[in-house]
C-alpha cells in the first residue's frame, strides 16, 4: 500500500521540476505516504462505524448517542447486541411491547403477572398474592437464556414506575420436571394399584 502511494504521489510532481527517483524526495515521499496511509485507514475504520455490527471501537460513539453504559465485562458482540436493541425499541408499556423487547436481545420470552385474588375469579389451585405481589411481574426466559444483563437492564429501565419486575430462567425445565412427578404420582397410586387388584379395566 505504501509503494502504491508513494508512486501516486510521484505522479503529482511537475515533470521537469523534481526528480521522482531523487534520494531525498524518495524518502518526503515514504514519510507522506505514511500518513497518507493511517489517514485512509482511519477514514476507513470510519466509514465502518456507520453500522453497529462493523463499528470496532466507534461502538462508544453509539453508545453514547442511546444513553447506553456497557458492563465492564461485557464483549464488543454484547454491546453492539444493546445498541441494535436500543435502535429498535419503539417505547410502550405493554405485554406484546416487553416480549418484543425481549426479542431484539434474541430472548423469547413470556411475561407473568400476579393479581389479588378475586371471589369467582379465584379457581381451585391458583397461588394467592397479596402485598407488594399485584404490583409485580415477571419475565419468564429459557434456561439457555441465562443471564441476559443487558436484556434485564432494558426491560427494568422500561418498566412501568408503579411496579417491580424480576426474570426468570429456565420456567419450561421446571414445568416438565412437574408434568413427569404429576405422571409418576398418578402412576404410583392409581395405574399400579389398579393394575395389581385386577381393577384397571373398571
Amino acid at each position: 500500500m505504501s509503494e502504491i502511494l508513494i508512486e501516486q504521489l510521484q505522479a503529482l510532481l511537475p515533470p521537469v521540476s523534481y526528480d521522482p527517483s531523487g534520494r531525498n524526495l524518495k524518502a518526503q515521499l515514504a514519510g507522506d505516504a505514511a500518513v497518507l496511509g493511517d489517514a485512509l485507514a482511519g477514514l476507513e475504520a470510519v466509514e465502518k462505524a456507520i453500522f453497529p455490527e462493523t463499528a470496532g471501537e466507534f461502538i462508544a460513539d453509539w453508545e453514547r448517542i442511546y444513553g447506553l453504559t456497557p458492563s465492564p465485562d461485557a464483549t464488543q458482540d454484547e454491546r453492539v447486541q444493546d445498541v441494535l436493541a436500543a435502535m429498535g425499541d419503539l417505547g410502550g408499556q405493554s405485554i406484546p411491547y416487553f416480549i418484543r423487547l425481549a426479542s431484539l436481545f434474541g430472548v423469547p420470552a413470556s411475561i407473568q403477572s400476579f393479581r389479588i385474588p378475586v371471589v369467582g375469579l379465584v379457581k381451585t389451585g391458583d397461588p394467592i398474592y397479596s402485598g407488594d405481589w399485584p404490583f409485580t411481574w415477571r419475565v419468564d426466559a429459557p434456561l439457555s437464556a441465562y443471564v441476559s444483563t443487558a436484556m434485564e437492564t432494558r426491560i427494568t429501565d422500561r418498566r412501568p414506575g408503579n411496579t417491580d419486575v424480576v426474570f426468570g430462567y429456565g420456567k419450561e425445565v421446571v414445568d416438565g420436571i412437574a408434568l413427569k412427578v404429576d405422571q409418576l404420582f398418578n402412576a404410583i397410586h392409581y395405574v399400579a394399584p389398579a393394575g395389581v387388584l385386577g381393577t384397571e379395566g373398571l
